[in-house]
């Protein structure tokens, strides 16, 4: 038992998008692109999209990003905690009203539980953006 928590451990940091093991990708639905981390995932474009929107005042745009976010996040729910919890804050940010954002980003323990989700998985810190340095400048 150990042995698979530390496994499950070491590989939550590397979720990608893809079909889960002994999944059959003709299934119903289209398969998503294989290894492709979650952060240059389809549904992380929304997700920072939506933020994006947010931080101009877009509250509408917010919320049409995130709606759009949903079914990509689905789709890529590998069963992990981290898929799991990416698809709640998508959904929690999409079902949200566009009114109620600025309230709830000042107020919202659910707001701030999520952010925290989308921006570690969709925009981690030690990601550069591109055209970057690496700051190796003293």
């Amino acid at each position: 038992m150990a042995t698979a928590v530390a496994v499950v451990a070491l590989s939550a940091g590397c979720t990608t998008v893809g079909e889960p093991s002994g999944s059959d990708p003709g299934a119903g639905q289209a398969a998503p692109a294989p290894d492709v981390p979650v952060v240059d995932s389809q549904a992380c474009e929304e997700v920072r999209t939506g933020i994006d929107a947010f931080n101009l005042g877009d509250y509408d745009g917010t919320v049409e990003h995130f709606e759009a976010a949903v079914p990509l996040a689905e789709a890529q729910d590998d069963g992990s905690t981290e898929a799991r919890q990416l698809v709640g804050a998508v959904r929690y940010y999409a079902a949200l009203d566009a009114g109620a954002y600025p309230e709830a980003a000042r107020s919202s323990p659910e707001f701030a539980k999520y952010k925290a989700i989308t921006l570690g998985q969709c925009m981690p810190v030690d990601r550069e953006a591109p055209g970057e340095s690496s700051g190796t400048d003293t």
